[in-house]
Order: structure tokens, then sequence, then C-alpha cells
């Protein structure tokens, strides 16, 4: 029978003799000490020679023979992961659905989007735009691969990819009396920016009426410079839109930060999935 060289035990070689340890490389691979020294002892069996010199305990460094399996080692492994990496990545006819919140198509995507096809030429990527509650759920249920939306800030597994403080915005309306309903302008319900907005009121004990509900970014923009009401949006959001802030015009209670976090739905192809997230992360999350 053709002798098969595991590619876990020549990572623990490769492991011990850059340690110059098997205490040190049992730690790294998460192995208890006895089944490292397994390892190689099975190793030395399988190839017939000794591959580690030893003396009064210590590790002194690969056998010549052990030198030649370890360069040989080097290029089982390697190919190993190439061909891992190549079987990951998405068929042509496989497109990657992702999902995202509108106003991030309004900030640094373009360039974004051509990292991943330099990087990923075969990758397709099928965008959605939604409000976050549904981007959060459509994840969770597989209905899409990967999904950047906002969130209050928590301690839920998927972890944040950025913080975005926030801030009301509007132009002065005919009445500011802190007795008046706050006309609001924004996004349909399960908007993580109108989730907000309602939290900080509520909790001020203020009223409130939606003045307008929009689509889409663009549209809530016009809104809001139209005088319709007000809207809470991050402020490098509303600054970059050209709105003006509404503090000084209107007592509007204190809003907190809201969360971007990215969610990529169980069974996708996890390293593919995160390397995608991570460009767009880097190039979108912050602009």
């Amino acid at each position: 029978m053709p002798t098969t060289l595991d590619l876990d035990t020549l990572r623990a070689l490769l492991a011990i003799v850059e340690l110059k340890s098997f205490s040190r490389a049992a730690e790294r691979l998460g192995r208890s000490q006895s089944a490292i020294s397994l390892q190689i002892a099975r190793l030395e069996a399988a190839v017939g020679h000794p591959l580690l010199e030893r003396a009064r305990g210590r590790m002194l460094g690969p056998t010549v023979k052990g030198a030649e399996l370890i360069a040989h080692a080097r290029e089982m492994i390697a190919l190993n992961e190439r061909a891992v990496t190549a079987m990951r990545r998405p068929a042509s006819d496989s497109p990657i659905r992702l999902g995202m919140p509108a106003d991030f198509l309004e900030r640094d995507f373009a360039s974004a989007f051509g990292e991943i096809r330099s990087r990923f030429p075969k990758a397709q990527l099928s965008v959605r735009t939604d409000v976050s509650a549904r981007l959060a759920e459509d994840v969770d249920h597989g209905r899409l691969d990967l999904a950047f939306y906002k969130r209050a800030p928590s301690n839920a597994a998927d972890a944040a990819v950025a913080f975005e403080p926030m801030a009301w915005f509007g132009k002065a309306l005919a009445s500011n009396r802190s007795s008046d309903a706050v006309p609001l302008v924004a996004f349909a319900d399960g908007c993580a920016y109108r989730g907000e907005a309602l939290r900080s009121l509520r909790q001020a004990g203020r009223e409130w009426s939606i003045a307008c509900e929009a689509r889409s970014l663009s549209a809530l923009v016009g809104a809001v410079k139209a005088g319709l009401g007000y809207a809470a949006l991050p402020i490098k959001l509303g600054m970059r839109k050209s709105l003006r802030h509404a503090s000084d015009l209107v007592d509007l209670p204190q809003l907190n930060a809201v969360e971007l976090a990215l969610g990529v739905a169980e069974g996708c192809n996890l390293p593919f999935a995160r390397a995608i997230g991570g460009i767009i992360a880097e190039r979108c999350s912050l602009a």
C-alpha cells in the first residue's frame, strides 16, 4: 500500500522545528504534547527515518532526512492552501447575494466593487438595498449571502464594522415649540436611523409624527431640504448631503450612535464572503 502523508502531521513537524519545542508546538496547534509526539513517531515510522535530533529531552533540529521532508512539507501545505482557495472561489454563474442600506451606494462603493472584480474576477455580485431590519432577517434566513446593516450598539456575535455618530438635520419650521409634535422624515419601519430617532423622542417624552416616509436616500434628502420635517442621520452622511444641523433650530433629544454590522449567512463560503465584506467595509463604512 502506498504511504500517504497527513498534512496536519506535517504542520506539526513544521511547528516543532520553527519553535524548537514540542510543548510550544502543541500549544500553538491546540493539541496535547503527547498527541504531537505520537504524530511525529508515526510519521517517522511511515517514512522510515528519524526526522528530529534530540538530546537530553531537547529538540536540536531536523535530521538530514527531516530537513528534506520539511522542504516537501512546505510545498504540500502551500499547494493544499492554493487548492482550497481556488475551490472556494465562486463559479462565474454563482452570484453572491449582497444586501446593504441604500446610502452605501452613495459612498465609495464603485471603488470597492472595482477592487472586488480585480481580486475575484469570476465573482458576480447581486446587490439589493433595503432597511436594516429586513437585511438582517434575510441574511439570517439565507435569502442573502452577506449583508451590511445598521442597529443599536449590541454585544451580538457578528462583530461591528463601525460606529456612526448621529445628529438631527432639517430646516427651521413655522413652529418650533417644544410641546409640538416633531415632524419626522424617515425611511420605512425597520430602518435603524428611524429606530434611533423614535427611541430618543420616546425617552424624552416628545410627541412625533411621520411627515414623510422616504423610499430612497435622494427622496429623504429632498424632503428634508423642502422643510417637511427633521431627519436623524449619521453626521457624515448629513454633511455630505449639505443638510443643516437642526440642533440650533429646535430642542431635539440627544441621539446615540448607530452600529454598522456585517452578517454572513450560515453555509455560505465564509472566507470568501468575509473577504468581499472586508473590502466593502474598508472603502464604504467610514466614508
